[in-house]
């Protein structure tokens, strides 16, 4: 009994569980979906709000029209027994008969005095049963259409008198304060339809309007999507050509086009980092080889010369080495600041004068502008940043070329311009030359001995002190590059 009680326990569980996870699963609704349903029911909404308050307005303004039209109708009866009375005198028994009739099909009962009181005429009392048969096809009709209808008998008396002559008056009976024909019935259940019909329409029309609405944002959605699992498959190659005239999903796609060429560059800057460095690993490692090989053969002596020649080779694997793992600092961003006081103007002087040796091996003339400029910053990254970018002038700068550095106040910021006379950049080329790793030409980076993470290191120093830095370039003419720093 305990094992099948546990086993029903379990069954349960396992059931509750599917049931729970088909819950969750079954919730997810397209995007689609979600906003046809929205439009779909904001309209249901707005069209049975306005369809309830038409009804009521109409409702309302006909029982308005309905009892001034029985009033009317009271006036008109009263009008048509004065005017017998002052062409015939004292109308006969059948003028009153008839007139009763005509008055009881309106759903009036038609009574008359005369000038003392006495009755000449009861339709009450000449025609009990059509009285009785009036009342009760009024009253069903009444509370058919209006189920909490309270409608009771009510008389009016409106007294025949025109000039100083009294004639008597005439009492008028009816369902008050107001009752409808059927004809009036009619209408109403005729204007009701009009309006349903109306509001289904406006409804379809509605959805139809719902589901264009979320094909236009749907769509670029779906198109975005398929482009992030390309992403997300490493096909970065392509762009999302289709262009959405809603404000957000047009920046939505051109972030994704964005990404996409960023992570197409950076793969094929780490294709360019692994085919680099494995040829400059091969090198010094072939020639260790060779050289330790031969030692231990016997065929070469582990002379002073050869020692030194592989510690050589050591050293240059050590360097790149650490060039890698300063290309990983930066593709972690891991750049520390501690920030101080100091002459910017006089780091740039002393960094001059730190590669003096460089530039006048070249025979470059080298010009410092610029009046004394202090800085909140970290010092040794400026150095860095200002050392990087002298370096790479004095490198791509031909023999007589000429480098001008500049510092300048503006605001509360401090502008460092470098401009040199070299070779230059292509125009093209210029906003990917902060990438690490990136070169512009291979052969010529092999003859200046650049390792292509120079740039990258100074953009990345310059970011993290909230600054900004751009370059502008004339291939064969030379480059400027311009760095702009927060004071404090």
């Amino acid at each position: 009994m305990v094992a099948n009680k546990k086993k029903g326990t379990q069954k349960r569980e396992r059931f509750y569980k599917k049931k729970w996870r088909w819950g969750r699963s079954g919730r997810k609704v397209s995007l689609r979906m979600r906003l046809m349903l929205s439009y779909g029911f904001m309209a249901l909404f707005l069209v049975l709000s306005l369809l309830i308050i038409s009804n009521i307005m109409l409702e309302h303004h006909f029982k308005v029209y309905v009892q001034q039209r029985q009033e009317e109708e009271n006036q008109n009866l009263v009008a048509t027994v004065l005017d017998a009375f002052e062409t015939q005198g004292e109308p006969s028994f059948e003028f009153f008969k008839q007139l009763g009739k005509e008055a009881l099909k309106q759903g009036i009962v038609f009574m008359i005095k005369d000038e003392n009181d006495k009755e000449l005429y009861c339709e009450s009392c000449s025609n009990v049963s059509g009285c009785e048969e009036m009342h009760k096809n009024m009253q069903e009709m009444m509370q058919k259409r209006y189920p909490n209808w309270e409608g009771q008998y009510t008389e009016k008396v409106y007294p025949l008198q025109k000039e100083n002559t009294f004639y008597g008056s005439v009492v008028l009976g009816y369902y008050g304060p107001f009752f409808f024909h059927k004809e009036d019935l009619q209408f109403i259940s005729l204007v009701n339809f009009v309006f349903a019909l109306v509001a289904v329409i406006l409804l379809l029309v509605a959805f139809l309007m719902g589901s264009f609405l979320a094909d236009r944002i749907a769509k670029p959605l779906q198109v975005v999507i398929e482009r992030t699992k390309q992403l997300e498959q490493q096909q970065y190659v392509g762009r999302i050509e289709s262009v959405s005239n809603t404000k957000e999903l047009d920046q939505l796609i051109k972030s994704v086009n964005t990404l996409g060429d960023t992570l197409e560059q950076q793969q094929r800057v780490k294709k360019m980092m692994a085919r680099d460095y494995a040829h400059e690993f091969r090198t010094p490692l072939a020639a260790l080889q060779s050289n330790l090989e031969a030692m231990i053969d016997g065929i070469f002596d582990p002379t002073k010369e050869r020692l030194e020649s592989c510690l050589t080779e050591v050293l240059r694997l050590s360097r790149m080495s650490g060039q890698i793992h300063r290309i990983v600092e930066l593709e972690n961003q891991r750049v520390f600041i501690q920030k101080e006081s100091f002459n910017f103007t006089q780091l740039l002087k002393q960094t001059v004068i730190a590669l003096e040796q460089e530039w006048r091996e070249k025979k470059l003339q080298v010009i410092v502008n610029g009046k004394s400029c202090g800085i909140f910053a970290d010092r040794d990254q400026m150095s860095q940043v200002i050392m990087n970018l002298l370096s790479n002038a004095i490198k791509y700068t031909k023999e007589n070329g000429e480098i001008i550095a500049k510092v300048e106040e503006r605001a509360h910021q401090l502008i460092f311009t470098l401009q040199d006379t070299g070779v230059g950049m292509p125009e093209e080329e210029l906003e990917n030359i902060f990438e690490y790793l990136y070169r512009i030409d291979n052969s010529r980076t092999k003859n200046t001995g650049g390792s292509g993470i120079g740039l990258a290191v100074v953009k990345s120093i310059v970011i993290a002190h909230g600054g900004t830095i751009e370059a502008k370039s004339q291939l064969g003419k030379g480059s400027t590059f311009i760095v702009r720093l927060p004071k404090k």
